[in-house]
């Protein structure tokens, strides 16, 4: 069967293969940097708002358990710096619900989240001098800014974009405020781009668009995901996971139109294991997106992609708290004709036979 499907798509018409992504080539860093000119006085340097991704893990003493995150932004950074201009860098970390609704008792969670807690890991990585202000905007951020040196080749670090609700709610005022600050805004937030947060899509509606382009961490992804080039025989397979097919729904039908196999994971499964008439029990489940899922089924069928989804899920009673017992554990069967999964309980994870399958 695998030799027969590989013959097949080897047989697919140039028209076909000519249909996989293609990206139109995006303003990036560089072409800012060289539209803005170097500051060869020394005197001139500007200032260019950047959205990174500094939603790093950390432990409970507050240190960072995973840095790539940070090291991802640095080829963009590196490279303002060295054109001898400032960088001023903003990104959220976590879901600060609390203090956005002022219920953050005692400011455990602003604690937790602040991203003063990134300062010492990003100065020491980008080996340029880094300064923190506890605000995203306001009297004291436009201060911070005014106050950046005019040689260039400093880092300005904003607080949490999160601990103010009118980021996510894409508040045109926060978002002009914050185009205010900077000559340039560059995106090198990659996991983000697709959220219509006021530091991704408000910010450059506010900008000259020839100041405004992605970063070297973006354009790298998107080169990655540029198909066009692959060869005749080449076969390509994407996995997305995540909790929610709604958020993801445009990746998922951009996917079905550029590759050969889309293998779906994560809590977004339910609800396409709910709509091929598997029982999910309890699990994470979008009723609203069943039908959509079925007709992404009926279009991955029709087009001769092969659409994968778990077939077996360990499951528990209830969410938990912390680390597991396996004894506490049932692993059910979920694929087309089998009873899935008992009321009461929730997939968590992948089976043992889903981890074959993949």
């Amino acid at each position: 069967a695998i030799k027969q499907n590989a013959k097949q798509r080897t047989q697919r018409s140039s028209h076909e293969r000519k249909s996989r992504t293609m990206f139109s080539r995006k303003r990036n860093v560089v072409d800012i940097l060289e539209s803005m000119g170097p500051n060869t006085s020394g005197t001139d340097a500007k200032n260019i708002l950047v959205r990174v991704d500094f939603n790093v893990p950390m432990n409970d003493d507050l240190e960072i358990t995973d840095d790539s995150r940070i090291r991802g932004a640095l080829p963009t950074l590196q490279a303002i710096l060295e054109s001898s201009h400032n960088a001023v860098v903003m990104s959220h970390m976590g879901r600060p619900k609390l203090v956005q609704k002022g219920e953050d008792e005692g400011g455990k969670q602003r604690a937790k989240l602040t991203l003063s807690n990134v300062v010492d890991r990003l100065q020491t990585l980008a080996k340029a001098p880094v300064a923190f202000v506890n605000e995203c905007q306001g009297d004291k951020v436009t201060s911070a800014v005014a106050g950046l040196d005019k040689k260039g080749g400093q880092i300005l670090l904003l607080e949490n974009l999160r601990f103010t609700k009118q980021e996510e709610k894409n508040d045109p005022d926060f978002a002009k405020g914050l185009a205010g600050l900077a000559d340039a805004y560059i995106n090198d937030a990659f996991g983000t781009c697709h959220r219509a947060h006021a530091s991704v899509s408000g910010v450059p509606s506010f900008m000259d668009a020839k100041l405004c382009g992605v970063g070297k961490l973006v354009q790298s992804e998107l080169n990655y995901l540029d198909f066009t080039q692959l060869g005749e025989k080449d076969v390509v397979a994407a996995i997305i996971g995540g909790s929610k097919v709604s958020t993801k729904l445009p990746v998922i039908k951009g996917l079905l139109n550029s590759v050969d196999t889309l293998v779906l994971g994560g809590g977004l499964a339910f609800t396409f294991i709910k709509a091929m008439g598997v029982n999910v029990g309890s699990s994470l489940l979008e009723e609203s997106m069943i039908d959509t899922a079925r007709e992404l089924i009926e279009e991955a069928k029709k087009n001769g992609k092969k659409l994968v989804v778990p077939v077996d899920a360990v499951c528990s009673a209830s969410f938990p708290s912390g680390p597991m017992d396996i004894k506490d554990t049932k692993t059910f069967d979920i694929a087309p004709g089998c009873d899935g999964i008992q009321d009461g309980w929730m997939g968590l994870d992948a089976g043992p036979k889903t981890v074959k399958v993949f």
